[in-house]
């Protein structure tokens, strides 16, 4: 079986398989009884993004929530599959959309966040310029959100939405992760998403609840 994500972004690739993976593996989700080790193992399934099948991937997401743009991004990869013939009988699409919800700044970025401030800027930018428009307000509390779809067709599909809670830095912690983190302080941690081992942010993080639920359907 292919499991096709609706993404180009290989840093979110590696976590959702390493959830999925772990998942897959766990007892308390799917019982030995009903898929072989083979499967466990994943011998026979893979998790795939467009480019690695060679396709160009990236639908403009016009919608006006994380929920919307996941939609959006499943129903343009369903097509594009469709139509070079590569989705075989039974290989599900998962697709996701997610950003940083700052309270202070009216839920900004949100589904903006992977453009905010225009798309010639990086990661540290982006960050530089939330951390900037935020300044020194002491409402800091913001969140991490993700949608998640588990996407058959048209008429069979299932979602997930899910948060992970944190305040905002005055400065840039950790260098792990990506985007976002190193500016989102988890309280229950004592550290920046950007500190966590990819085991816990995995455990934690809003992909990673989102993708649990996803993975407990699969």
């Amino acid at each position: 079986m292919t499991i096709w994500f609706a993404s180009g972004n290989k840093n979110k690739k590696r976590e959702l398989l390493d959830i999925l993976s772990s998942d897959i593996l766990s007892s308390d989700i799917l019982s030995s009884d009903i898929l072989s080790s083979d499967i466990l193992s994943g011998k026979d399934w893979e998790l795939k993004i467009p480019a690695e099948a060679g396709l160009e991937f990236g639908p403009e997401e016009t919608g006006s929530s994380f929920f919307e743009n996941a939609m959006i991004k499943a129903q343009a990869l369903y097509r594009l599959l469709e139509e070079r013939r590569l989705l075989q009988p039974g290989d599900p699409i998962i697709a996701d959309d997610s950003g940083i919800c700052v309270d202070a700044l009216d839920g900004r970025p949100g589904i903006h966040s992977a453009y905010y401030g225009g798309d010639g800027l990086g990661a540290a930018e982006r960050n530089a310029l939330l951390l900037s428009e935020l300044g020194d307000n002491p409402l800091r509390s913001a969140r991490f959100v993700c949608a998640m779809l588990l996407y058959y067709g048209p008429d069979r599909f299932y979602a997930a939405q899910e948060s992970m809670e944190g305040e905002i830095v005055k400065s840039a912690k950790g260098s792990g992760g990506f985007g976002y983190d190193p500016i989102l302080f988890i309280p229950s941690f004592g550290r920046s998403v950007a500190e966590l081992s990819d085991e816990e942010k995995n455990l934690n993080s809003h992909r990673g609840k989102a993708a649990r639920a996803i993975g407990r359907l699969l």
